[in-house]
Parts: structure tokens; C-alpha cells; sequence
């Protein structure tokens, strides 16, 4: 028993030297403050700073070369400089980027000269996860933190502004510089900065239908959470217009009617949309250089944009892939348009969705205009005994003919991808209609495909001008024409753009893709 609490004796001295904190009086003494900035930064000292090791060479070098001059503190007090930077890195959810990636003490007995060195650290990690983004090549996990040179660094703390608006509007611009980024990442810090972001967390609008009185009342607490009513509105008329616009503004249909995808977008907290306005602007860190004409597609956004001499040309609405059929994601080179296109229908549907109908009637193929072809000779479908073929053994190749009954419609632009996929014209016009467009099997269907391409034609000064495109769809012909120089395509999935008025517009997550990257960017 002696033995077993001398044992205990010495394991409790041992662990309470082991977890001995640092004494930080030298912090509370009348020296210059560059003094006790020095003495933080020692080895021996680092664990006051409540910071990653790998970071103390970083700043040991940015502060040694000043002289351990503070940048945002003087002997007592923040800076207004310093205190505006401080109350900026507390919520840098509105810069898009997550708290775990901002090292900032949230003791308030924190001494000024630690937050003055928590802010420099934070500010340097910040000025590369904004530029480089903060998710590895796998997307799987976060990247460690990284840090500037100091001499690039010393450039960007050298602040003009020392308002809270102007010092982010200075921050966000140690992002990617194209408009696109820019302008949404204006918007998210306008959004987020005005809005108490945990104040609608434990709101729950139920269905209309299920209960009309609950779901009304929780409707307009959520619209006035939202910025979207105010208490004084207490008619029906300001609550459906409220809730029109705010269907707008989150791609819904505006009916007013509070329907299972309404109630979703007025279920998603407001941190949710800000996350979600992260995510977009963490894609757009990964993307290629932009050259000066190029072709965009947005997934969620059902849009397609084609941009020339750093200029927006057109815009044409898209149809995308259904849930199960995903358009993707990737980068590509349009080289070709075809006129009156010949469908070469792919496995995955001649299997699954014509072997059915052509089980029911042979004449299927004739009725839509399609041959089949086994080794290169074409079939007769009438003497093929259709029922003894199984889904998964269909030996045929389908092919549909040119024509404006054609799947791809009178018009396809072609580009290589490993998901064979491309961008086309189609017969089913009425489904542009529609505010939500995902029924393709992958491909992008495109509602003014004659218009777009004549556009691409008169920049690609090709020898195929606009008048010729007439004259070759004229003659119901399949035609390619080859572009004299290729154009870059981008494919890309953001569920957040920004509107007129550095408005955020919110999609649905039609894929659930941001919902995967929210787990890992947010865990």
C-alpha cells in the first residue's frame, strides 16, 4: 500500500509539471511592447500562443525583420486598425472561409500582445487559403496551413483602409482577381456581416398541407429571420410577396405556395447558405485560368455562358442531368459543330429504356428513326427475337437519324471528355419552361443552340460565317464544322452566384454535392 501512493505521489508531481503552464507576468511589465512581442515568440513560450509549432518560424522571421514592432496594438489598447481586423477574423465564415482555419484565443483574459500575434498569424494563413484555397487535391480533408513569404506578406498588412468594410473588401481581394469570384465574395461578406447567423437554427417550417397554421406562422418567422419581412407586415399580400422573392432568390418557383422544396429553403439557417456561398467560392479557387473566350456551364444554375473578349456574349438556360444520371464536373475543348447530328444512343439507355419498348413493339426503331447495327451490318429489328434478350446483354448498336425528330435535336457541339458527354439542341423545347431543369441522362441540352453557335462562329472568324450556318441547316444535312481555334469549356457546380446588387442567389443543391464538401470544409 506504502509502495502504490509513493507510486501516486510521484506520478502527480510528474503530471503537474508536465502540464505547468507558462508564467506570462513578463506580458503585465512596463516594457516597450516590441519587448514582450520578442519574449512571446521564444521557443520556451510557445505555448501561450495557442498557435501551430510550424507557424513560430513564420512569424518569428515576419516580426524579427520589423524589429518585434507591433502591427495592430500599442501599450494598452487595439488599434482602430487592429480592432476592426479583430472583429473581422471572429466571424471569417462571411470571408468563406471556416472557423477551424482562424487561430484567434476566445479567452477573454488573453493578453493584447497574444491577439496582436493570433491576428498576424491568422491574417498570413488567410492570404493563402484564399488564394489556394483550403481543401486538398482529394477534397477528402483540409490542407495544413501554409504561409506567404514575409516580404510578400509585409505588402498585403499594409492596409489602406481602417474601416470594418473596407479592411474585408482588402482581404477578399487576396483571392483569385477574376469578377466572378470577386463579386461573390462582396456579396457573401455583405450578406453574413448584417445578419445574426444563429438566430434561425432551431426553426422548423412544416408543409402547408400537413399543418396549415403552424406551417403560415413559422413561414413568416423564418421570412422576417431572413431579412425577407418585417414584424409590421402582417398582411397576406407583403407575406406572399415576401415569399415570392425569396423563392426567387433561392430558384424556386415563385407561386407563394409552401411545397416541400419552399419549406426547405426556409429550413436552411442562414450559417447553411453562407456555407454553402463558402463552397462556391472554394470551387472557384480550383479552377484554371480563364482564357479571354470561353464557355461556362453551371450545373445548378441550369445556365450555360459564353464569354469573349473578357466579355459576357450569351446566356442560354440549360437542361442538366437527373439525379441519377449526374452531369459532371470537368474541363474540355469545343472544337467541332455538327449539324443534324446522328444520336449514337449510349448502353446505359438502350438497355435499360429502349430494349422494354422494343420488347413491346419491334416497330420502335422505325417509329423514332433509329437503325440497329451488330458488327458493323445493320439488323432488320423485325427478325430479332426481342424477348429472349436480357437488360444486360443487349448485343446491338443503336443509331438515330438526323433529322429535327433527333434526340440531339439539329445541332451538336462536340468536345472530347471521358464522360462522353456534350451540349446539344433538343425537340422537348417546353421543358426550358420549368424553374427546376435536371431530365437528361448527363448531357446539357441548350435552349438557343442555333443562336449560340452562330455567335461562336463570328468569333472564331471561321469561313463558315452566320449566313452559311443558314444555308447548311437548310439543307437538313449532317455537317461538322471544325472551329479554326479551340474554345475552353468549363463545367463547373455552384450553388451560389451573385445577382444584381451584390445579391446572393441561392440554387438547389440538386446533386447533394455541396452537402458532401460542407462535411469535410465544416466538420
Amino acid at each position: 500500500m506504502k509502495l502504490y501512493l509513493l507510486y501516486l505521489s510521484v506520478l502527480f508531481t510528474f503530471l503537474s509539471c508536465s502540464e505547468k503552464k507558462v508564467e506570462t507576468a513578463f506580458l503585465d511589465r512596463k516594457v516597450p511592447v516590441s519587448k514582450k512581442i520578442a519574449w512571446a515568440l521564444k521557443d520556451e513560450n510557445n505555448a501561450i500562443l495557442e498557435l501551430p509549432e510550424e507557424s513560430i518560424a513564420f512569424l518569428k522571421e515576419f516580426y524579427g525583420k520589423r524589429k518585434h514592432k507591433s502591427l495592430w496594438t500599442d501599450k494598452k489598447n487595439f488599434t482602430k486598425t487592429g480592432a476592426n481586423l479583430y472583429k473581422i477574423l471572429q466571424e471569417p465564415l462571411a470571408l468563406g472561409i471556416p472557423d477551424q482555419r482562424v487561430k484567434l484565443s476566445k479567452k477573454k483574459s488573453t493578453h493584447l500582445v497574444i491577439k496582436e500575434i493570433q491576428i498576424t498569424h491568422s491574417l498570413a494563413t488567410l492570404s493563402q487559403d484564399l488564394k489556394y484555397g483550403i481543401l486538398d487535391s482529394t477534397r477528402q480533408k483540409l490542407k495544413p496551413f501554409s504561409y506567404p513569404k514575409s516580404s510578400n506578406f509585409k505588402e498585403k498588412a499594409s492596409f489602406k483602409s481602417n474601416t470594418q468594410e473596407g479592411l474585408a473588401k482588402e482581404i477578399i481581394g487576396w483571392g483569385p482577381r477574376d469578377t466572378v469570384y470577386q463579386k461573390l465574395a462582396v456579396a457573401l461578406f455583405d450578406y453574413a456581416w448584417k445578419k445574426d447567423l444563429g438566430r434561425d437554427k432551431n426553426l422548423k417550417v412544416p408543409l402547408f398541407k400537413k399543418d396549415s397554421v403552424q406551417s403560415l406562422n413559422l413561414a413568416k418567422k423564418s421570412l422576417q429571420l431572413k431579412g425577407y419581412l418585417t414584424e409590421k407586415q402582417t398582411d397576406s399580400t407583403s407575406f406572399d410577396n415576401s415569399l415570392r422573392q425569396f423563392q426567387l432568390d433561392n430558384g424556386l418557383k415563385d407561386d407563394a405556395v409552401i411545397g416541400q422544396t419552399t419549406v426547405d429553403a426556409l429550413n436552411e439557417t442562414l450559417t447553411e447558405k453562407c456555407r454553402r456561398a463558402a463552397i462556391a467560392l472554394e470551387r472557384l479557387r480550383w479552377r484554371s485560368p480563364e482564357s479571354k473566350r470561353y464557355i461556362e456551364v453551371n450545373i445548378p444554375e441550369y445556365t450555360l455562358r459564353f464569354f469573349a473578349d473578357d466579355t459576357l456574349k450569351s446566356v442560354n438556360r440549360l437542361i442538366v442531368g437527373k439525379f441519377d444520371t449526374q452531369t459532371p464536373e470537368f474541363e474540355a475543348q469545343l472544337r467541332t459543330i455538327i449539324t443534324y447530328p446522328y444520336w449514337s444512343v449510349p448502353f446505359s439507355i438502350t438497355s435499360k429504356e429502349i430494349l422494354p419498348d422494343a420488347k413491346r413493339n419491334p416497330n420502335y426503331f422505325a417509329r423514332n428513326h433509329m437503325k440497329i447495327y451488330k458488327n458493323g451490318e445493320e439488323i432488320d429489328p423485325l427478325s430479332v427475337n426481342w424477348d429472349g434478350i436480357r437488360k444486360n446483354t443487349f448485343p446491338y448498336k443503336v443509331i438515330q437519324q438526323p433529322g429535327s425528330h433527333n434526340s440531339l435535336g439539329i445541332i451538336k457541339f462536340d468536345f472530347n471528355n471521358k464522360y462522353g458527354v456534350y451540349f446539344h439542341d433538343t425537340p422537348q423545347k417546353s421543358l426550358f419552361n420549368t424553374v427546376v431543369r435536371s431530365y437528361s441522362h448527363g448531357c446539357m441540352r441548350c435552349e438557343k443552340p442555333i443562336d449560340l453557335a452562330k455567335l461562336i462562329l463570328t468569333k472564331d472568324e471561321n469561313k463558315t460565317i452566320p449566313d452559311s450556318l443558314d444555308s447548311i441547316l437548310s439543307r437538313k444535312s449532317h455537317h461538322p464544322i471544325q472551329l479554326r481555334k479551340r474554345i475552353p469549356i468549363y463545367v463547373v457546380y455552384r450553388s451560389v452566384v451573385s445577382g444584381p446588387g451584390n445579391k446572393l442567389i441561392f440554387m438547389r443543391d440538386i446533386y447533394r454535392r455541396d452537402e458532401k464538401l460542407a462535411k469535410v470544409m465544416f466538420a
